[in-house]
């Protein structure tokens, strides 16, 4: 950390492995300032903030720092898939962040270099990190927020006090990381996806489970709205028509049967004809339109075919008319004589004839008289046709004419009644209204109850794909349950066992310690060991989390001494796995660490309560 000057005010050297920073309490000496106030968890988010996170302290807090190193910066030196990153930000209001790889402090903090921002360090987290599991986020992370909900988890605040596995930023620390403030079941997803329990096969069926059970949850709100309404209309109804309301479940017949009723009655006192078949004048009239359009289009009809049949006769007169014409030259061309001379066609062929120069072509003839018979006779079966149609037609216009006289008669009928200021005609008429919305009430109630029964059974289908996908991740899940066990075994001597299980209600973490133990001690013991499980999963390369973890001051979340010591001892062991220890985890802490951890290499930083000098900061804000 530098002040605007470029003075280094405060430089912490992290090794893989182990890290511990130290405030010591003043237990019960007197001149001993306290542990707490000295910059433990300030450092934690800092530490956040070069990594990537949007807020390295509360909104209060983060005034009084701009205060006190308006042009300060914090920076921090990277090692990412072997690739050396510099990143240095802002403290001040004045956002100058510089992200480069390779390089150093003082190629970031150079006068004239331009800001970078922190999102390529994001996008090369994700990219190296996290990979193809930052698309099972849920979309209220979504992709972008894959490494800061992955951050979350590994540096969790000290606020939520080790109270839930998977509860990593408190609403009160002001966090602007994306999982604050999100649902368990997102934060459950996040788990699940870094730890490889998650396939896109499930995510997808999840959002399928998630529209369907809402679809299905506003369903059943408006069957019960439709319930209430249905309840109510049938009580009135048949209270009018003067019966009691029995129990049972309304029907679409009773409603037919409660609008027959309504209608008769309406239709007495309105003196309707007996033919009428409504009581509403806005449908009379609509039936009475439609009645006079449909007579007169059949009207139109019959004098169609009366007129096409009156020209086609004509047609077989004319043709019938030149046919013994044809037929008798047909005759005189066969046994020709000449018409000038008189004289025999074959004594004119062999003595020749230069008077006569008229020609006739007996095929064409016999052709043409042929064709005007066929054609006589497709004529005379059209009007045969015409003539069989003209009786169905003349029916159905029969039957046009008693619907549109009965209309008229009920337009007539409603006309006069609408005039009739008749209070009974009036509640009669309103009666009816209610019992038509009854009628849909029901009908709509009726095709509500389908539409459940089919969103059900497809959220039955879709979970129990749910199910299945669960069952496909087991062996991570047990690979998970089986270090958890472990590291409580690490924790605790004795018969303790733990298990890890992922169903239908989410990951849950059990501690069997002479019977199932659920105190706030074990809830915090459960949530050290969870974290330390998964740390221990990705030094095997299990999961997709980036081998770092940073718990601030778990002592003080009920963690007994002897727990508390033990933390120390496993952290040191899990070094020995590889040539070089695969994860960096920094504990901060005001509880005085084992002995042989009070010194380098685990004591990474030292700091004190008071006086100024030997806070984080080295001042007082």
């Amino acid at each position: 950390m530098w002040r605007e000057t470029g003075e280094i005010v405060r430089e912490v050297d992290l090794r893989p492995g182990l890290n511990i920073v130290w405030s010591p309490d003043a237990g019960t000496s007197d001149t001993e300032p306290i542990g707490h106030g000295s910059g433990k968890t300030t450092f934690c988010r800092l530490l956040r903030y070069c990594l990537g996170e949007d807020s390295f302290a509360p909104a209060g807090q983060r005034r009084l720092i701009w205060n006190a190193f308006p042009r300060g910066h914090v920076g921090a030196e990277l090692m990412l898939d072997g690739q050396l990153w510099i990143v240095v930000r802002a403290l001040g209001d004045r956002r100058h962040d510089v992200v480069i790889k390779g390089g150093s402090f003082g190629d970031a903090l150079r006068e004239g270099i331009s800001p970078t921002g922190i999102d390529a360090l994001r996008a090369a987290m994700t990219s190296t990190i996290i990979g193809d599991a930052a698309k099972l986020m849920p979309p209220s992370v979504g992709e972008r927020g894959a490494w800061e909900a992955s951050l979350a988890w590994a540096t969790r605040d000290q606020e939520c006090r080790f109270g839930q596995h998977v509860e990593w930023r408190d609403p009160d620390s002001d966090s602007a990381s994306p999982v604050r403030g999100r649902s368990e079941e997102d934060r459950l997803t996040i788990v699940r996806a870094l730890i490889g329990a998650l396939m896109p096969e499930e995510v997808a069926a999840r959002r399928v489970e998630q529209e369907e059970a809402r679809t299905a949850t506003a369903t059943r709100d408006y069957l019960t709205q439709l319930d209430w309404q249905i309840r109510r209309a049938r009580a009135i109804i048949v209270n009018k028509l003067g019966g009691t309301a029995e129990a049972g479940e309304p029907s679409a017949l009773e409603a037919s049967g409660f609008k027959t009723a309504m209608s008769e009655r309406l239709a007495k006192l309105l003196k309707l004809p007996t033919d009428a078949n409504t009581t509403d004048l806005e449908r009379a009239r609509s039936g009475r339109t439609t009645a006079a359009e449909e007579l007169a289009r059949l009207t139109g009809e019959v004098r169609e075919i009366d007129y096409r049949v009156e020209v086609t006769n004509k047609l077989v007169a004319m043709l019938r008319g030149q046919l013994p014409e044809a037929h008798a030259r047909l005759v005189r061309e066969q046994n020709p004589v000449c018409p000038i001379c008189e004289v025999p066609i074959d004594k004119a062929l062999a003595a020749g004839c230069g008077i006569s120069t008229e020609t006739c072509d007996l095929h064409a003839l016999q052709q043409r008289i042929t064709e005007n018979r066929a054609e006589v006779g497709r004529q005379e079966a059209e009007v045969a046709r015409l003539e069989q149609s003209k009786p169905a037609l003349a029916a159905d216009a029969a039957l046009a004419r008693q619907r549109l006289q009965s209309f008229e008669r009920t337009v007539a009928a409603l006309e006069r009644a609408f005039d009739d200021r008749s209070a009974s005609i009036r509640a009669a008429q309103r009666s009816l209204r209610e019992t038509e919305d009854y009628e849909s009430l029901v009908t709509d109630r009726a095709g509500g109850g389908i539409s459940l029964e089919q969103t059900e059974a497809r959220l039955s289908r879709t979970r129990d794909t749910l199910s299945a996908h669960r069952a496909s991740v087991a062996e991570t899940i047990r690979h998970l349950s089986a270090h958890f066990d472990a590291v409580l075994k690490e924790f605790v001597p004795g018969d303790i066992n733990g298990e890890a299980k992922l169903d239908g209600n989410g990951l849950s973490l059990k501690v069997e310690l002479g019977g199932d133990r659920s105190t706030a001690a074990i809830e915090s013991l459960k949530v050290v060991a969870f974290d330390l499980a998964a740390l221990a999963m990705t030094i095997e390369g299990r999961t997709r989390l980036a081998g770092l973890l940073v718990h601030d001051s778990p002592r003080e979340a009920d963690l007994g001494r002897s727990i508390y010591n033990r933390l120390f001892g496993f952290a040191r062991r899990l070094e020995a796995f590889g040539p070089v220890p695969l994860f960096q985890y920094i504990v901060t802490t005001t509880t005085e660490p084992p002995d042989e951890f009070k010194s380098a290499p685990w004591l990474s930083l030292k700091i004190r309560g008071a006086p100024a000098e030997e806070r984080l900061l080295r001042v007082d804000l």
